[in-house]
């Protein structure tokens, strides 16, 4: 076999005291989140991680999490060679040499697991065993077994095939363990083992059982921590593991949702015949000794089966069955406490009776070859409801506090044909847990070292630590590495024809409402290029307003902007329409996609690029509030309250927990558009509540500085138009920002000093599955972005993301504030200047200062003291900055604190003539400040720069028109005081221009079709 080898080039990291392995150069804003996850490990602490989509997070999380387990199994290593030259293998100190520590990694899918290994093939911790575990429906090779019509009969049929040895997969396990791949520690997620099983004739899923007992990380879906009967089954080790859950913003619901469990009349029925067909079989047993069945039999346990404990067994069955009817003989629902089902199912409490359901149920389903057959469904049913009410972690306690037994009439599906079709009704029986943290507490006893659950969208962090009921001492909200001129984000509250916009209950089916919306999207996704996200409440929403679209006209006008695709509810056909719509994103028509919060599209998959360009949020997606669910999860909380008042352990109101649940959603939905650090696009939410402080506490905490409200959608769409021109101002420093952070990707890649690891993969040819696992997994990150860099001193560049700048304050109650901006990919500005150093200069008198300081990150309404704005990271710093008085003589440019006052409230008087001073200008620029949020700001700044480069007022006026226009009716002075900046030979053409404009704003925007 040839021999294939891979160079891996690396940087190590000393993340406090750690040496990390990382593939490239990590960003400040990496390190700190590997800072935090060494935290956890080294220290066996929980931690909620946050760090927004394109941070690197994933590829973070592997590296610092394996280079503790590197550290750990040296230092285990080393205390057993001691232990060995002292003849002193009995003392073992802390327990180092029998603890055998690992990473469990968890997340929602098995394509999100595959593309974490993925990344971990990519780095020099690729050499550690690593094994997946997955269901049978992803690894069964058994054609038999994959026919079966349920999860619950594949399981069932696999262990009874296993048990009577007749699945020759199973019996090739033990011979090919040793198979070269695996001997070689080659990394192999779903697919590859799948191939590798069926290539040759062993069962993947019985394999991946023996790898991972001797495996250093353990890749698996959620519910095979959070299931305890799949833990039980798997027979999972976590004492001192290291348990990872990733993409956890939902982990609140799966936690709910692997306590609970629900059966329906249509099962007991199902069971009962189970029962008969076995009872007879039974009898039969005597006369069938001797025949080739005996195997079968015995392997399904019949033999240890008495007929009279299936006739008790059946007659508990149907005194369930006639008390459930009973009960719902005049009711349309009833809710009991978890209590219930003890009282209700208080025969199969007992061990006795548990066990011969099992050996039932297992011969039952060894016994249905066919997919169409229901033989051991209905038991298999039961026997899920025993095994989740009936366990040693369910207390009657638990049952009673935690749990809801919900009973509701429910209409089956329309069955016959013709005159004969007929709808009938069958009752459903719920066992629900309201609580997340009884499947965390659970887990947590098992003796994991650290349970770290990590996501782009777990904000608020006290609330969801609060639900999720374990503490977490270790806490980290990262921000994102992309700049003002990579984000557009506004609420806009009115439509074009001045209707509110508001998709509440009372408003949604308000016909003036859904026509506004329809113009509204129509305008926008006028001025947006490529691809475009539109997203809705519900399905049922969706589908109701894409009805009234196509009844009055407007899905036709939409439709000949962009082709339109919806998201299918059927998982199968979502692959496809997925296909046709990012092929139809790349045109430079581009495309729409209708989409549901909490859907498919809105949860996992990645809209980089032209593929989504702008995300519309048409409305918040609140749980449907009459759900019985809801309902009962909100009055859950409310009573929980009401016990633990005083005690200050629980603050969760149910109206709290509904308001987040459709932040959540909505924070989810946001993030498939920016994802990388290189990317651009606009969030725009159609609907005025977005405005509330609630959705401000509760949006990402890294959109909250972008957002910005709009009252007229004319404001909106001039900002989104300026925005996607790539020869505005803000396209111009959003290419600096991509030319900065490319120039950075290709110095990590020319970075002479790297060191390199080789890594040799044996018996692969041209194609192997390794090739192309690896391919350009680093180079994926190495553009990841610029994180937050803590400057050396005060001249060095501060890339906090969206924060503007960084006050120093003194003990004299003074404020100063420098300037750190962002080095320029060009090494001189614009006219080939050197820069020019600032000299801090203290105790100077403000009188005649020549410095200019203006409100930093200020929000229209503020107040505080003038200070001079950080620049974002796209404008490079420039020795002719028009907000920079310097000095006739040339001295170093300075610095000068000066006390903290008031901005002045009342109109700028500034006479025609006038010599332009440095108060003057700062006067007009904290008036300016005090009305424009700091986006609009950098705008301003930013035209004015290039107008003083270039000398053309038109410049100047495109911008004016996007920032000032919308306050003149409240402060028009505005506009005429930037006559201050005017040169003498614009001055009457500005004039015209203040006239023109204020004609303009007297006038209602509409927006008109053509």
């Amino acid at each position: 076999m040839a021999s294939n080898e891979k160079t891996i080039e690396y940087h190590t990291v000393d993340v406090k005291g750690t040496k990390v392995n990382f593939p490239f150069e990590p960003y400040d804003l990496q390190v700190a989140y590997m800072e935090k996850v060494l935290e956890c490990v080294r220290d066996g602490k929980n931690g909620l991680l946050e760090s927004p989509t394109g941070t690197g997070k994933t590829l973070s999380l592997l590296c610092s999490s394996l280079a503790w387990l590197e550290e750990a199994k040296a230092k285990r290593q080393l205390a057993r060679i001691t232990a060995a030259q002292t003849l002193d293998q009995a003392s073992d100190v802390n327990g180092v040499l029998t603890v055998r520590n690992k990473i469990i990694y968890s997340s929602r899918t098995h394509s999100q697991l595959s593309q974490a290994m993925s990344e971990l093939a990519g780095t020099t911790y690729r050499y550690m065993k690593v094994s997946i575990l997955g269901s049978r429906d992803q690894l069964c090779v058994n054609q038999a077994v994959m026919e079966a019509p349920s999860g619950r009969d594949k399981i069932n049929m696999c262990q009874a095939r296993v048990k009577a040895k007749t699945c020759t997969y199973h019996q090739n396990v033990e011979k090919n363990k040793e198979r070269q791949e695996f001997r070689d520690g080659k990394i192999m997620d779903i697919e590859d083992l799948h191939k590798l099983g069926k290539k040759h004739s062993f069962c993947p899923y019985y394999m991946s059982k023996e790898l991972y007992q001797t495996a250093d990380v353990i890749f698996l879906p959620y519910n095979y921590l959070l299931d305890a009967r799949t833990r039980k089954t798997l027979d999972l080790d976590l004492n001192e593991s290291v348990i990872i859950f990733d993409e956890a913003h939902n982990i609140q619901k799966l936690c709910e949702e692997a306590a609970s469990v629900s059966i329906n009349l249509s099962d007991i029925a199902l069971a009962i015949q189970d029962i008969d067909w076995i009872s007879e079989g039974v009898k039969e047993q005597p006369t069938m000794q001797g025949f080739e069945d005996r195997a079968d039999l015995a392997a399904g346990g019949l033999k240890d089966i008495s007929e009279s404990e299936m006739l008790a067994i059946k007659g508990f069955l149907l005194d369930i069955e006639t008390q459930l009817t009973s009960l719902m003989a005049d009711k349309k629902q009833i809710t009991y406490t978890g209590t219930f089902i003890s009282q209700l199912f208080s025969q199969f409490k007992y061990g006795n009776v548990q066990h011969t359901m099992d050996l039932m149920m297992n011969y039952a389903t060894s016994k249905n070859e066919g997919g169409i057959s229901n033989k051991g469904r209905g038991l298999s049913k039961i026997w899920d409801l025993l095994t989740t009410a009936f366990n040693a972690n369910v207390t009657e306690e638990d049952l009673e506090k935690l749990y809801k037994v919900f009973i509701i009439k429910e209409e089956k599906s329309e069955t016959g044909k013709g005159f004969l079709k007929s709808k009938s009704e069958t009752i459903v029986f719920n066992l629900w847990c309201f609580s997340p943290g009884f499947s965390m507490r659970n887990l947590s006893k098992l003796g994991a070292r650290s349970i770290i659950l990590t996501s782009g969208t777990l904000s608020p962090l006290p609330a969801f630590q609060e639900e999720i009921g374990i503490p977490f001492p270790v806490q980290l909200e990262n921000k994102h590495i992309i700049s003002s001129s990579q984000v557009w984000c506004g609420v806009v509250t009115n439509g074009p024809d001045g209707v509110q916009l508001n998709s509440s209950f009372k408003c949604r089916s308000d016909q003036r409402y859904l026509s506004s919306l329809g113009q509204s999207i129509i305008n926008i996704i006028r001025v947006v290029p490529h691809g475009v996200l539109i997203f809705f409440p519900s399905y049922s929403l969706m589908n109701s307003t894409r009805e009234f679209w196509q009844g009055c006209g407007l899905w036709v006008k939409m439709e000949g902007i962009k082709p339109i695709f919806l998201e299918p509810q059927r998982k199968d056909a979502l692959p496809t329409v997925m296909r046709e719509y990012y092929a139809a994103a790349k045109d430079k028509k581009g495309a729409c996609f209708l989409a549901v919060c909490r859907g498919k599209v809105a949860e996992g998959l990645d809209f980089a690029d032209d593929n989504g360009r702008a995300c519309i949020i048409t409305g918040l997606p609140y749980p449907p509030l009459k759900d019985a669910r809801v309902e009962l999860k909100r009055q859950f909380l409310d009573d929980e309250l009401k016990k633990n008042k005083g005690s200050g352990t629980n603050s969760m109101t149910g109206t709290k927990w509904y308001g987040l649940e459709a932040f959540r959603a909505t924070n989810q939905a946001i993030g498939r558009v920016i994802r990388h650090s290189r990317d651009h696009g606009a969030i725009v939410f159609l609907d005025n509540r977005f405005c509330e402080d609630q959705a401000r506490n509760n949006l990402s905490s890294w959109l909250k500085p972008f957002l910005q409200k709009h009252t007229q959608m004319g404001t909106a769409i001039k900002g989104l138009a300026s925005f996607f021109k790539t020869d505005s101002l803000i396209g111009r420093q959003r290419e600096e920002v991509v030319a900065a952070q490319t120039a950075l990707i290709h110095k990590n890649n020319a970075n002479k000093k790297r060191k390199r690891v080789d890594v040799k993969f044996e018996h692969e040819g041209a194609g192997g599955s390794a090739d192309t696992s690896l391919q350009n997994v680093a180079e994926m990150y190495k553009g990841e972005g610029i994180e937050n860099k803590a400057p050396k001193s005060i001249y060095d560049e501060s890339t906090s993301g969206i924060t503007f700048s960084q006050t120093i304050s003194t003990s004299s109650g003074q404020e100063w504030e420098f300037r750190k901006p962002l080095p320029p990919p060009a090494k001189r500005d614009p006219k080939g200047l050197p820069k020019k150093k600032l000299k801090i200069v203290k105790g100077l008198p403000n009188t005649g200062a020549k410095v200019l300081q203006s409100v930093s990150n200020s929000k229209p309404g503020s107040s505080g003291v003038c200070a001079k704005p950080q620049p974002s990271a796209a404008l490079p710093p420039d020795s002719h900055n028009p907000f920079l008085a310097v000095s006739k003589k040339k001295k170093p440019r300075q610095l000068v604190p000066r006390p903290v006052d008031q901005p002045p409230d009342k109109p700028v008087d500034l006479a025609d003539g006038e010599a332009l001073t440095a108060d003057r200008v700062r006067d007009y620029v904290c008036l300016l400040k005090k009305t424009i949020t700091s986006a609009e700001y950098i705008l301003f700044k930013g035209a004015i720069k290039q107008y003083k480069v270039d000398n053309k007022l038109k410049n100047v006026t495109n911008t004016l028109e996007i920032v000032l226009l919308k306050y003149m009716e409240a402060r028009p002075y505005l506009l005429t005081g930037f006559k201050v900046f005017i040169n003498k030979e614009h001055l009457e053409e500005f004039e015209k221009f203040c006239i023109e404009a204020k004609e303009a704003s007297k006038e209602i925007t509409q927006i008109t079709f053509n």
